[in-house]
C-alpha cells in the first residue's frame, strides 16, 4: 500500500539545563538613611544552599563592609577583586533553610536638609532570587515625592518612635539574643546524638558544630559541646584509618563502608572496627588522628562580631519583587523626598505674641463686665 502523504520531521537536540547549586527562596534589605546621606543596610538571604560553599557578593563601588553572619555565627568572608566570598555550611536540617545575614554603610547622596535625592544600591549575587523585599526608613520629616527602580514601592507608612536606645536596652537586647541561640544550641545538640544513633555521624558532625558555635557565650554548654563534637572527629579518623589499613592489606571486610564516599554506620560498627585492630595499631592510629584535628582545628577560626541594630522608626517605604531571574542583576531605587514644611521662628513667635494680646484683651473685657454689673 502506498502511503497517501509524506510527514517531514525535523528533529533538535537541546543542551541539557544547568541546575542551580542554590536556591535563595528569600531577600530582605533592611536600610536606615541619615539626613547625612549615609545609607546603613542589614540584608538577610535565606536559601537552599545544596552543593554550594560559597555564595559570591558584589556590593556597591563605595560600600563599606561590616561583618556576615551564617546561620547566627559570624564568618570571614573574602576577598576576590570586588566581590566578597561567604563562606557555606552544609544543613543538619535538610528541611531548614540557610540563613546569612550581611551589613554594610554606604553613602547614597550629599547631606540634605529641605530636599533629598538619592539612589540607592543593593547587593548583587551569583545567584537568582526570590521573594525581595526592601525596607527603607527615613526620618519622619521626609514626604516622598517620586520614586523609580526595580522594585515596585508597596506601603508607605509612619511607624512611631520606640524606646529610647542606651546602654541597658542593648544589653537586655543581646541577653534575649543569646536565651535564643542557647535554645537552638541544645536543639542542635540532642539532633546530633539522635543522628549519631541512627547511624548517620556526617549529619552528626554538623549539628554539634552548628551547637558550638552558637552557645559561645556560655562556657559550660559550649565545652560540651566541643567534647562531643571532638569526639565524633577523633572517631571518624580512627574509622577512616581502619578502614583505610584494611583497603592496603587487602582485606574484604567493610566492604560496604569502603564504597562510600561520606561513610556512615552505627556506633556497633564502629566499635567492631576499631577493635578488629590490635592496640598498638589504635593507639598509632590515635595519635595521628589527634594531630590531625588539632591542625584542622587550629586553621578554622570563629569571629565575634557586635551586631547592628537597624533602628526601625520614622517613615517606612516598603518596595517589592517576586523574582529576579538574571545572576548580577541590579538592585537600584531613585529616592525623591521634600522635608515636610514648618512654620518658621518669625511665623511661631507672632502666633504666640497675637495669643498673649487675645487672653490680654479677653482678660480686660471680662473685669469691665464685671465692673458695669457691680455699679448697676
Amino acid at each position: 500500500m502506498n502511503a497517501a502523504y509524506q510527514l517531514p520531521l525535523t528533529l533538535e537536540r537541546h543542551e541539557a539545563a544547568k541546575l542551580l547549586p542554590a536556591r535563595v527562596t528569600s531577600v530582605t534589605l533592611s536600610s536606615v538613611i541619615s539626613d547625612e546621606g549615609v545609607m546603613l543596610t542589614e540584608a538577610r538571604l535565606e536559601l537552599i544552599p545544596g552543593d554550594k560553599r560559597l555564595l559570591q557578593v558584589s556590593l556597591p563601588t563605595n560600600a563599606q563592609f561590616w561583618f556576615a553572619f551564617v546561620n547566627k555565627n559570624g564568618v570571614w568572608p573574602w576577598r576576590e577583586q570586588d566581590r566578597l566570598l561567604v563562606p557555606l555550611e552544609q544543613q543538619s536540617r535538610v528541611d531548614k533553610p540557610l540563613l546569612v545575614e550581611l551589613f554594610y554603610s554606604s553613602r547614597i547622596s550629599s547631606p540634605a536638609t529641605r530636599h533629598l535625592d538619592a539612589t540607592l544600591l543593593g547587593p548583587k549575587f551569583d545567584l537568582p532570587l526570590e521573594n525581595i523585599t526592601w525596607q527603607i526608613y527615613l526620618d519622619d520629616k521626609w514626604h516622598l515625592a517620586d520614586w523609580k527602580g526595580s522594585l515596585q514601592l508597596q506601603d508607605d507608612t509612619l511607624i512611631g518612635r520606640g524606646p529610647a536606645q542606651d546602654l541597658q536596652t542593648y544589653l537586655q537586647t543581646e541577653a534575649n539574643f543569646k536565651r535564643e541561640k542557647t535554645k537552638e544550641a541544645e536543639e542542635m545538640l540532642s539532633m546530633g546524638n539522635a543522628l549519631l544513633e541512627r547511624g548517620d555521624p556526617q549529619r552528626a558532625r554538623r549539628a554539634f558544630k552548628a551547637a558550638y558555635g552558637l552557645s559561645t557565650h556560655d562556657d559550660a554548654f559550649n565545652e560540651d559541646a566541643r567534647v562531643q563534637l571532638h569526639n565524633l572527629k577523633l572517631q571518624q579518623a580512627l574509622i577512616g584509618l581502619n578502614v583505610r589499613q584494611s583497603v592496603v592489606a587487602g582485606e574484604t571486610d567493610e566492604q560496604k563502608l569502603r564504597g562510600h564516599k561520606d561513610i556512615n554506620y552505627t556506633q556497633q560498627q564502629a566499635k567492631q572496627i576499631i577493635d578488629a585492630s590490635s592496640a598498638d595499631d589504635n593507639a598509632a592510629f590515635m595519635k595521628l588522628a589527634e594531630r590531625l584535628i588539632q591542625q584542622q582545628d587550629a586553621a578554622v577560626s570563629s569571629p565575634t562580631a557586635i551586631r547592628a541594630s537597624i533602628p526601625k522608626q520614622g517613615r517606612l517605604l516598603t518596595f517589592r519583587r517576586t523574582v529576579q531571574v538574571d545572576n548580577w542583576a541590579d538592585l537600584k531605587i531613585d529616592l525623591e523626598a521634600t522635608a515636610l514644611r514648618t512654620a518658621s521662628w518669625a511665623v511661631k513667635a507672632t502666633i504666640l505674641i497675637c495669643t498673649f494680646v487675645f487672653l490680654a484683651i479677653l482678660l480686660w473685657a471680662t473685669r469691665q463686665l464685671r465692673r458695669s454689673e457691680r455699679t448697676a
